[in-house]
């Protein structure tokens, strides 16, 4: 091209988009030529301005990786695969879980449940519901419910209950009203052991 030529077709946007590409590819290698070894810490780096394309192989390790911070999914799948053991040997069945229940009426009369024999006196609030085994190991829990006494639905008043153990087979159930006052009524108990 002759410069006749040349002449015609350079502009100022032409000249200073070729003069700012030239500043700009020597500064980059100036700064890679005259930069001092390792001066370039975490506080020249902007967050996330590394990428894996940037770390070579092995370039991190197990020192440099906070703890807990690497999740099961980061890990390759043939990771995975070998941290993997093989499964042990069945052990011992565990204990049956025995579930005893009972619902009472506000006469301590059973009306289901697996509960037998009752000791209520009439006008307390004390009710003693034995069961075909010993409960003494046993969680107990109690709440006042609405129960289906023949014909009636009795109703139980706003109150609390307590639950404690009253023996080998036997469990010690006390209701009483809002005010904290002894009172019959209905419950429903379960025992579990």
């Amino acid at each position: 091209m002759t410069p006749s030529r040349l002449r015609g077709r350079l502009s100022y946007a032409n000249v200073t988009a070729s003069l700012a590409l030239f500043i700009a590819l020597g500064g980059t290698g100036y700064a890679a030529a005259t930069l001092p070894r390792n001066s370039v810490g975490s506080a020249q780096l902007r967050s996330n301005a590394v990428g894996a394309q940037e770390i070579r192989r092995g370039a991190v390790r197990s020192g440099e990786i906070r703890d807990r911070s690497i999740r099961l999914r980061d890990l390759g799948r043939s990771t995975r695969r070998s941290l993997r053991g093989t499964p042990g040997a069945t052990g011992p069945a565990g204990k049956d879980g025995a579930a005893h229940r009972a619902i009472l009426s506000q006469a301590g009369v059973i009306l289901g449940g697996d509960g037998r024999a009752t000791g209520h006196a009439a006008g307390t609030n004390s009710y003693r519901v034995e069961f075909p085994a010993d409960v003494s190991a046993c969680t107990y829990a109690a709440t006042l419910a609405a129960v289906q006494a023949g014909p009636v639905v009795e109703q139980p008043p706003a109150g609390r209950i307590t639950v404690q153990s009253g023996g080998s087979n036997n469990v010690l159930v006390r209701t009483y009203n809002a005010a904290g006052d002894p009172a019959e009524a209905p419950f429903h108990l379960i025992v579990a052991c």
